[in-house]
């Protein structure tokens, strides 16, 4: 149980420095995309590492991190592209993105369901942040903007809605035996 808390806190750190980086580059799309992708392909390694150990925990309804191996593995190996291809990938980084949080946003959509199965009151929160991220995520993929500093902000405003939801989640669906007791399950 240990392990979880501290797997679950983990999590949280990583998802609130997603919401940071989101946010710095929605609102300060100067930053440049060579930086941007650095920046970003580190982010991505660490974040896999934190989903790998997720889904290594023991969460007792293996909700928040069942999707989190095969994402962990993505995660690490787009960041290190990203990191090494900087100068192909700055052409095509708003499409790994888009990409990206169109595949998290429906295993997200995925995960409210199992969670309504539960009975997990706020599941219906889930669904609708899944839906927005998955949303945004196809934006990313087919509005064809003209300024970098418009796809900036744009993977800035995706960023920051991914974390709010990798929040709620991993704070509305990860179950230690401790908090269930109560339950009595």
């Amino acid at each position: 149980m240990h392990t979880l808390v501290r797997v679950k806190n983990a999590y949280t750190v990583m998802t609130i420095c997603l919401i940071a980086l989101g946010a710095a580059l929605l609102f300060a799309p100067q930053l440049g995309l060579r930086t941007l992708c650095v920046v970003y392909g580190v982010f991505l390694i660490v974040y896999g590492v934190t989903k790998l150990s997720g889904y290594f925990a023991k969460d007792l309804f293996q909700l928040a991190f069942q999707f989190d191996l095969a994402l962990g593995i993505v995660s690490i190996v787009l960041g290190i592209i990203i990191i090494k291809k900087t100068e192909y990938i700055i052409e095509i980084l708003s499409t790994a993105i888009g990409i990206f949080m169109l595949v998290d946003g429906a295993f997200k959509i995925q995960t409210a369901v199992e969670a309504k199965r539960f009975g997990i009151k706020r599941w219906w929160l889930i669904l609708v942040m899944s839906f927005v991220v998955a949303f945004v995520g196809i934006l990313l993929l087919v509005t064809p903007f003209e300024t970098a500093g418009m796809i900036v902000r744009l993977i800035g405003l995706n960023l920051s809605l991914d974390g709010i939801l990798n929040l709620f989640v991993v704070r509305n669906t990860v179950e230690t035996i401790r908090r269930n007791t109560k339950w009595e399950i």
